[in-house]
């Protein structure tokens, strides 16, 4: 079995994801994604700096790529964690390098590392790939139910 290269791994998740409007944010252009989109009924649109984010509304999925390096560290994770909050619920990242330890002010954020794309030994044809997906983040827990508050009889009916 040959391992799939990031992009091919991103297709694979957009083919069992679906998504009807996608976010390319990257200073590169990908025509394999908008082709993928074109081919699947699904809106693309494609921003090269994190200024453009003005004024754009929710998608179903978003793409980084190629976009993080060219920015502080601080003002990356802060566009980061603007398209989580405003733009999306589902994130794809790719980010150069491949480290043993998490990138933890991505784990911070939410993410979780899918992916190392190691092409060889040399650590600048290496990218990871990490993910974020509200419908995953926060399983149900058994215990955070009105069955286990105080007063379960009277949840709904007051407020304080």
């Amino acid at each position: 079995m040959t391992e799939l290269s990031p992009w091919q791994a991103l297709l694979q998740q957009l083919d069992t994801q679906r998504p009807a409007s996608l976010l390319y944010c990257s200073q590169t252009d990908q025509t394999a994604l908008q082709q993928w989109c074109d081919h699947h009924d699904c809106q693309f649109t494609h921003i090269h700096t994190p200024d453009e984010l003005e004024g754009l509304g929710r998608f179903d999925c978003v793409v980084i790529a190629d976009w993080l390096e060219h920015t502080s560290a601080e003002e990356g994770m802060q566009s980061v964690a603007r398209i989580r909050n405003l733009h999306t619920h589902a994130i794809w990242l790719l980010i150069p390098g491949h480290s043993q330890q998490p990138n933890l002010n991505l784990i911070g954020l939410g993410f979780q590392r899918l992916h190392a794309f190691i092409k060889d030994e040399d650590a600048r044809t290496a990218l990871e790939c990490y993910g974020y997906n509200l419908d995953r983040y926060n399983h149900k827990r058994e215990w955070n139910t009105p069955r286990f508050w105080a007063n379960p009889e009277n949840w709904g009916k007051y407020w304080w």
